[in-house]
């Protein structure tokens, strides 16, 4: 990353029994980031401490090329939508969408352009005399994103922005709000626990766990290859296993207490490693079927222990012929895959996981 607008340089903060360690972090002009981890984590504490509200013990905070890491909220123009919007009662839509305005000495015509301006791109036009008590979820949202955008800061910083709004409600705006932050062109700095959500807005993303910074990059490096098993736990991926490496004609054979599995990367000899295999990547194989190469080496035939229909997909459980645990593997696949292969709980089946999307923790 060339030139970043907002860069963090080994950053070290103590709250009470609490620290964030070591936060290093990059976020590129116009780019959308998200700060992914569970809740008490420290996202919201990090947040703050780049608004300014927390002074970090040591590292710096660089914001278009110059330290703020002493400076004062209110010089560092950045928008921030607190969790709760923090809107104020007494004041319609377009008395808090100005609210900011007030410290900006701009003329009234400049102001009142940046207000219609806003209101029409977040097409709440129609509610600038609305009370707050009288909007929904997704109107107060909108209204604290038009009022942290009035100020025109250089970068806008969210806060679990969708954590109040009904689930039916949050993909509309999930997209609604990304499109908005493209359109005008400003940094966005977004924090969440929701992986659907920080998968569908992020461009990069940085995950944070007990303090720690543990991995950052393009969303689709975090998704794919996680950095470490708390990682691969946050984002739920159930199929997490520690093996002996064992050096092989074509690769690696990990041997765990009961299964063994391939991969064609050559790993040290004789070495207690994990790994895992998300439950989209082992797949359902047909008896007698032939399978793909990336699919043949690690084949495994046994039953199915549970079958789960969700609205969107399907859980399984699968059992390894004559393993000793309950279950070996959870797999994620299409609902039209149990009436295709017409699969029911105790049938026997065989299962393949896909070779090339097996993950090497190098912890």
């Amino acid at each position: 990353m060339t030139d970043p607008h907002l860069k963090i340089e080994s950053l070290n903060l103590g709250l009470g029994g609490f620290s964030l360690k070591n936060i290093n972090l990059s976020c590129a002009k116009s780019e959308y980031h998200v700060l992914l981890g569970p809740t008490g984590s420290g996202k919201s504490s990090l947040m703050k401490t780049i608004l300014g509200f927390h002074i970090p013990h040591s590292g710096a905070i660089l914001f278009n090329g110059r330290d703020i890491s002493k400076e004062l909220p209110e010089t560092r123009n950045m928008g921030y939508v607190p969790q709760n919007y923090s809107l104020f009662p007494h004041l319609n839509v377009e008395g808090n969408i100005r609210f900011g305005l007030r410290v900006r000495k701009n003329s009234l015509a400049k102001d009142d352009a940046v207000v219609d301006r806003l209101c029409s791109t977040l097409n709440i036009s129609h509610l600038r005399q609305r009370k707050i008590a009288f909007l929904s979820g997704g109107e107060r949202q909108k209204v604290a994103i038009a009022r942290a955008l009035a100020i025109q800061p250089d970068m806008i910083l969210l806060d679990e922005p969708f954590s109040s709004i009904d689930e039916g409600a949050k993909r509309n705006l999930w997209i609604e709000l990304k499109q908005m932050m493209n359109d005008v062109g400003i940094t966005a700095f977004h924090i969440t626990h929701n992986l659907e959500e920080a998968y569908t807005m992020g461009e990069r993303l940085s995950v944070l766990i007990n303090g720690e910074l543990l991995q950052n990059g393009p969303k689709n490096e975090i998704f794919d290859r996680p950095l470490t098993k708390s990682i691969a736990r946050f984002l739920n991926y159930r199929n997490i296993f520690e093996g002996i490496t064992e050096d092989a004609d074509s690769g690696t054979k990990i041997n765990t207490d009961h299964f063994n599995i391939m991969v064609s990367r050559r790993l040290p000899h004789n070495k207690k490693i994990s790994f895992c295999i998300r439950q989209q990547d082992i797949k359902v194989i047909k008896k007698d079927e032939e399978v793909k190469e990336s699919l043949k080496r690690n084949r495994f035939s046994g039953r199915i222990i549970t079958l789960f229909t969700m609205p969107e997909y399907c859980l399984m459980n699968f059992r390894i012929t004559n393993s000793p645990m309950p279950h070996d593997f959870e797999l994620k696949f299409p609902r039209y895959i149990i009436e295709r292969q017409k699969l029911y709980q105790g049938m026997e089946i065989d299962v393949a996981m896909w070779e090339p999307n097996i993950i090497i923790f190098d912890e």
